[in-house]
């Protein structure tokens, strides 16, 4: 068995099994997009593999699109593997579309693909893409009901024909909807209409190369939990995903690690490459030089110097499940580049 906290022989058998291990811990945003395709720029694929380690709250579908169409660019959809230790919610699920194989841990969990928009006059509070659609079908809902209640009441309990039952019960029936349909904004409806619609054929397309989801999986994805933050655990994922797995032993291991060096899902985006931070020498050190600390020598886990990386800007803006900031859309990075411009994926 493994142990927790030996960080370095975990990344020698990652090493040893021919496998990138890419750590992404933040917001899905097209920051941390360029970092992942900054990771990739100086690797040479082939028949490698990749365990992307996500924990994410989720953030903007359209880089996490990206994420995912660079994995399966450069690895191949088949050689793309997920593990989830904690937290992958609404993009970061759509991140997991892309991968063959999913590893979730005993606490780890998934979420819905109902897009989130920013609330009008709101600075930092969104709303789901379908609270107004399920707004609406539950008023269609009540007022069919109501009009169906009135009618037999009407008409069978007065004596009044059907004709004249019918227009009361109308009457009635649009009295109490009509101000409750009047405050439905048609522009709104159909904005937050599009914005499912972002999920649909990103997913579909991420589907088309890993074929990752069971029948009807998307849709029940996008449409049918009741709210946003719902609970998908490692059982129902099985129902939704076609290869879902507890963690390896080593896989536990880094479970380990980003619990101590990422806890926060919700903050900027790091990516970082695990394997940099704990490759096994080759050769001893020179005697000149006092050798390195190993996590044996101090029975402790690898200082956290070495995982320093650089600040994020303090004014960085996440972007929002409605779309990218405009002032990143014309940084595009050759790794990971538009689906036209991509090298036909011949192992996906």
């Amino acid at each position: 068995m493994a142990d927790k906290n030996d960080y370095a022989a975990c990344s020698a058998h990652f090493v040893e099994a021919n496998t990138d291990v890419i750590l992404y811990s933040g917001a899905i945003d097209r920051t941390g997009y360029d970092q992942f395709c900054d990771l990739l720029l100086d690797r040479v694929a082939n028949d490698r593999k990749l365990l992307l380690v996500l924990n994410t709250f989720g953030g903007d579908p359209n880089a996490g699109y990206r994420i995912a169409r660079a994995a399966i660019h450069h690895f191949g959809a088949k050689n793309f593997r997920i593990l989830i230790p904690g937290y992958c919610k609404s993009a970061g699920t759509l991140i997991c579309i892309g991968a063959t194989s999913l590893a979730m841990a005993n606490r780890s969990e998934l979420g819905p693909l109902d897009v989130q928009l920013r609330k009008q006059d709101e600075l930092f509070q969104q709303s789901s893409g379908l609270d107004i659609l399920r707004g609406v079908t539950h008023l269609r809902e009540e007022a069919l009901t109501t009009f169906r209640s009135y009618l037999l009441n009407i008409n069978g309990g007065s004596g009044l024909s059907t004709k004249v039952a019918l227009e009361i019960s109308s009457t009635l029936v649009i009295g109490l909807y009509q101000p409750l349909f009047e405050q439905v904004d048609p522009v709104k409806l159909g904005e937050m209409s599009a914005a499912l619609q972002i999920a649909k054929h990103y997913g579909e397309r991420l589907h088309e190369k890993s074929d990752s989801l069971v029948t009807g999986a998307l849709s029940k994805l996008i449409m049918e939990y009741p709210t946003h933050g719902f609970v998908i655990d490692r059982s129902e994922a099985r129902q939704l995903f076609k290869r879902v797995d507890p963690p390896s032993e080593y896989e536990e291991v880094l479970c380990n690690f980003m619990k101590q060096y990422f806890p926060d899902p919700g903050s900027s985006a790091i990516v970082v490459d695990y394997n940099q931070y704990f490759v096994v020498p080759s050769t001893p050190p020179k005697a000149d030089h006092d050798p390195a600390p190993t996590p044996e020598a101090t029975d402790a886990a690898p200082a956290a110097e070495p995982l320093q990386h650089p600040e994020q800007p303090r004014d960085q803006q996440h972007e929002h499940d409605g779309g990218p900031a405009q002032e990143h859309v014309e940084k595009q990075h050759p790794v990971g580049g538009e689906q036209g411009d991509a090298k036909p994926d011949e192992r996906a």
